[in-house]
């Protein structure tokens, strides 16, 4: 997701529930700064398995029926996102994947909102593609806002998925995305992290941010652009959307 925003002040989850809440709030009051996602080693991060403790997860796909849903495939028109080492840029990989998703999405009864359906910017002269995405979402008064991208790392031999969250809401989004994308697509899971990126602080539903996988490196850059892996991506943030629509209270 390489030029979307500033990789600003990221708060790497630990697997205590309770140390998870307590560096939440700390991070707002405080202003906690960890390493950016660059810094990070290429092993599996960490992340809270959420409320609900040993409880078992709801299961329901009827309880995304009526569900408003706004997808956001990151950057397009004059602004590819990560070009990276594969034979499609960013802006291609996320949009098919966000087409897959709206038909399951519709296919279970949602409403579906794109922040773009094609290959340009939302947005105008006089607003900014980041605002008219965020406008979009808030105009509809959606149940759930999903940012799709693909990542980049100086490190070539980095893999894996990572999702990113600001909201309380938006963490509980972000750990059921992150097991459904991780759960289908057998990626390597960097965990669900606390970020202060301009489309999920401004959106005033639930938001998260899904970092699919690295355009920087070969293997993940191959399979992030073929039809069946993008498929696969699409049907694990479905996975997630109805796990978290299923166990919400």
């Amino acid at each position: 997701m390489k030029d979307v925003c500033p990789r600003e002040r990221v708060v790497r989850l630990q697997s205590n529930a309770l140390v998870t809440v307590l560096l939440l709030l700390l991070s707002f009051v405080l202003g906690l700064v960890s390493p950016d996602s660059s810094a990070l080693p290429p092993g599996s991060g960490d992340y809270a398995t959420g409320p609900g403790g040993g409880e078992a997860l709801r299961w329901d796909p009827e309880a995304l029926r009526g569900k408003t849903i706004v997808i956001d495939p990151g950057h397009g028109g004059s602004n590819p996102g990560t070009r990276g080492v594969g034979p499609k840029p960013e802006k291609d990989n996320v949009l098919a994947v966000a087409w897959d998703l709206k038909g399951m999405l519709e296919h279970a009864g949602a409403k579906v909102v794109m922040t773009r359906n094609g290959d340009y910017l939302p947005g105008s002269p006089e607003v900014d593609q980041l605002e008219a995405r965020v406008r979009l979402a808030n105009m509809n008064r959606a149940d759930a806002f999903v940012s799709i991208h693909n990542d980049w790392n100086k490190n070539s031999s980095l893999t894996g998925t990572t999702t990113y969250f600001y909201s309380p809401d938006g963490y509980r989004l972000g750990i059921a995305l992150q097991k459904g994308v991780t759960g289908e697509l057998r990626s390597r899971d960097l965990g669900v992290r606390w970020a202060n990126y301009y489309v999920l602080k401004n959106t005033v539903m639930p938001a998260a941010l899904v970092e699919l996988g690295f355009l920087s490196n070969k293997q993940e850059a191959l399979l992030l652009t073929t039809r069946s892996y993008q498929t696969k991506a699409a049907t694990g943030i479905y996975d997630g959307l109805v796990e978290y629509f299923s166990n919400r209270r």
